[in-house]
């Protein structure tokens, strides 16, 4: 699955690889481990792993240089395996998801300390005791996403950062196609107008926003997701995603958004144009 390597790399490309080349290591010694359809799902092409890789590349800079993360909802933990390998050990790790937890290669490689919830919303961490929350693919799942909101508000330290990616997209042509093919998708979906506004409503002064992965990722199992042919395929095209996410307006049917905001004590007029990009 990793091809071969140019001989030729900027620091950026080296760093995505070697993101990538980790991800599937842990991936496959989990695997021996328990075997699992949603582990199977989240690592059976490349195109899957470059979808944590590359928005973790766009979310890295707003991430702190020590102190204390979140994993919020981490299932299997890999942006928390991701801020190890780029924080070291500056960072101290936290995980919390309603499962029992069973991806210990995962959790042993991030040094995660690991929480199973078993409130709907509510949180087991004090006020103000995080410096940034991670939430992949996590918002569009919980029951009440404005009560996790306030939950994140709660936790997370004044001038700390919330960042939540993998949103789907509400004009994403991927939703449609499964809503059409009557595949798994997703019953809540999102505007980048919407979601700036949840994040607005709620305490957090939107610093950068977008779309992210334009060509599918086949995270999924069975029938034509398990084709060797197509998931080869959505690897190699995976590279040209950073290329369409720029273009208007096939950016706006996109599969994914994100949103990084900062906890404010209040949102002043001047405020909101603050490094917002799209």
């Amino acid at each position: 699955m990793e091809g071969n390597l140019p001989q030729h790399l900027s620091e950026t490309e080296a760093a995505c690889h070697s993101y990538e080349s980790q991800l599937l290591k842990l991936h496959t010694e989990q695997a021996k481990i328990r075997q699992d359809q949603y582990l199977q799902s989240h690592f059976h092409n490349l195109a899957v792993i470059r979808r944590h890789t590359s928005i973790f590349e766009r979310y890295s800079r707003f991430l702190p240089v020590s102190g204390a993360v979140l994993d919020w909802a981490c299932n299997h933990a890999p942006d928390a395996c991701l801020v190890r390998m780029l924080r070291g050990n500056k960072v101290q790790l936290y995980g919390c998801d309603v499962s029992a937890g069973e991806y210990r290669e995962f959790f042993d490689f991030a040094n995660l300390q690991y929480t199973q919830l078993s409130h709907p919303y509510l949180l087991p961490y004090d006020d103000n005791f995080f410096d940034a929350v991670i939430g992949s693919a996590a918002l569009e799942h919980v029951p009440n996403d404005s009560e996790s909101l306030k939950e994140m508000y709660r936790i997370i330290k004044p001038g700390g950062v919330l960042i939540v990616t993998t949103l789907p997209n509400r004009l994403s042509y991927t939703e449609w196609l499964s809503r059409t093919l009557r595949r798994p998708h997703h019953l809540r979906r999102y505007s980048l107008r919407i979601v700036r506004e949840m994040f607005i409503h709620h305490g957090f002064l939107p610093v950068s926003y977008g779309y992210h992965q334009i060509f599918p990722s086949m995270c999924s199992t069975g029938g034509i997701f398990d084709s060797p042919f197509v998931n080869k395929l959505v690897g190699d095209i995976a590279s040209q995603n950073k290329i369409g996410e720029k273009l208007w307006p096939i950016r706006c049917f996109a599969s994914n958004l994100f949103i990084v905001g900062k906890k404010v004590a209040s949102i002043n007029n001047g405020d909101y144009d603050v490094q917002c990009e799209v």
